[in-house]
């Protein structure tokens, strides 16, 4: 459906809605007869109620007991929202009675529409025009010629309009004018650009650009729109986006500055750290998200960082500190990952194999066939002097050994089988 309001509705907006005022006009001020009071606050109860046909009935009486011009306004305007038989006369009427009382011209207008007098309603709102180019005025023109297909013309008036008032709703018509129906979509990039970078997002404007955006697969173009967003509303679903799409085009040094600065999404920040093997900021950000919400996930992630930072050099203090984290992780947190990573560290380092196979035999229950696992298994056997055993897990590996470490470890499987053969 097309975001464009109906002449209808505009004319709704425009002068169905005029009761509201009903009360603070002066012409009203003066009570005629005596139940005038009461009677107009019927009618707006009826009006802020939704129930105009009563409200209109109240309207007709308070006309014909005073005579008053805000009356007859009011008892047209919803005959004409209501479809009623009787609007086009009470509309005349006002405008012979009234002359200066536009609202009955705008009305006619409206009425031409419905009658489809296209021809009749532009010739009413260009004498109105002439009388008064007011964006109320140049609005409706606008959306007349929309209808009539006229689309340079409807563009001309909201134009004009705009100039007037830089208004959202005006500035999308005018966009959607542009991009939908005269093929010029650069313009209509402009007018949203323009209006995002000088007024803001407002409540369509960020989301028409990302839907032009996304239509064109302008990533770079969906980035800056969304980071528009996000500065206004800062919500997770919005800054999740913006790391989606800069990790999309692989601009990771965005979308960690980004994320540094958001201080949100601190889970995804952490793992770009660990990818990007910046294990110190890893350590350091795992640490403090453990002491804010002493979640033993964060800290199974401090002692794989650890570890990775000292790998290199591994001292026994580090591999003491290590290893109470792994401790105190896997005695609560049946995890494979930090099951397999202390097991590996007890049995590479010797620490305590019988252990270590005992934790990676935990995490492969969980994971049967992770080949990260069944290595640490098969290094475990191999350090016990269980080369058979070992190789038996490591054959099924083949030739297509990614990983250096797996590598070096078949290659000393192997040759332990060999010297046990040679004996």
């Amino acid at each position: 459906m097309s975001r464009y309001y109906s002449l209808i509705v505009v004319l709704f907006l425009l002068v169905g809605c005029a009761t509201k005022e009903v009360v603070v006009t002066k012409e009203t001020t003066k009570k005629v007869f005596e139940e005038e009071d009461n009677l107009i606050l019927q009618a707006l109860n009826y009006q802020q109620n939704g129930d105009y046909v009563n409200a209109r009935k109240i309207y007709h009486t308070l006309y014909e007991q005073s005579q008053k011009k805000v009356y007859l306004t009011e008892d047209a305007g919803l005959a004409f929202i209501l479809d009623d038989p009787d609007a086009r006369e009470l509309i005349m009427q006002g405008i012979r009675k009234y002359p200066d009382e536009k609202n009955f011209n705008r009305l006619l207008v409206g009425q031409f529409v419905k009658e489809k007098r296209y021809e009749d309603a532009e010739k009413e709102i260009l004498k109105l025009i002439a009388y008064d180019k007011s964006v109320q005025h140049l609005s409706i023109a606008g959306n007349l010629y929309l209808q009539m297909k006229a689309y340079d013309f409807a563009l001309k008036y909201f134009e004009s309009a705009y100039k007037q008032e830089q208004n959202e709703d005006l500035m999308l018509n005018i966009v959607e004018l542009l991009y939908r129906f005269l093929g010029r979509k650069d313009d209509a990039v402009a007018y949203l650009e323009t209006y995002a970078n000088m007024e803001g997002c407002g409540n369509h404007t960020c989301y028409k650009l990302i839907e032009i955006y996304g239509r064109d697969r302008n990533v770079q173009g969906l980035i800056a729109t969304y980071k528009k967003l996000y500065k206004e509303q800062q919500t997770e679903e919005i800054a999740k986006k913006i790391v989606e799409l800069m990790m999309y085009i692989k601009d990771v040094k965005g979308a960690t500055t980004f994320l540094e600065k958001a201080q949100i999404n601190q889970d995804i920040l952490l793992q770009i750290y660990a990818t990007q093997k910046k294990f110190t900021e890893a350590y350091n950000l795992a640490e403090r998200l453990y002491t804010e919400s002493k979640n033993l996930d964060y800290l199974g992630k401090m002692a794989i960082y650890e570890y990775e930072l000292n790998k290199a050099k591994l001292s026994p203090e580090v591999i003491q500190s290590i290893s109470q984290k792994f401790n105190e992780v896997t005695s609560l947190l049946k995890d494979s990952v930090y099951l397999n990573y202390y097991g590996y560290l007890l049995i590479d380092h010797n620490i305590d194999i019988p252990k270590g196979i005992a934790l990676v035999q935990e995490a492969l229950k969980l994971e049967p066939n992770s080949p990260y696992f069944l290595d640490s298994l098969a290094w475990g056997y191999y350090k016990q002097g269980q080369c058979d055993e070992a190789y038996n897990i490591m054959k099924y590996f083949g030739d297509n050994v990614m990983e250096e470490e797996v590598a070096v470890h078949i290659e000393a499987i192997k040759k332990c089988l060999k010297e046990k053969q040679a004996q």
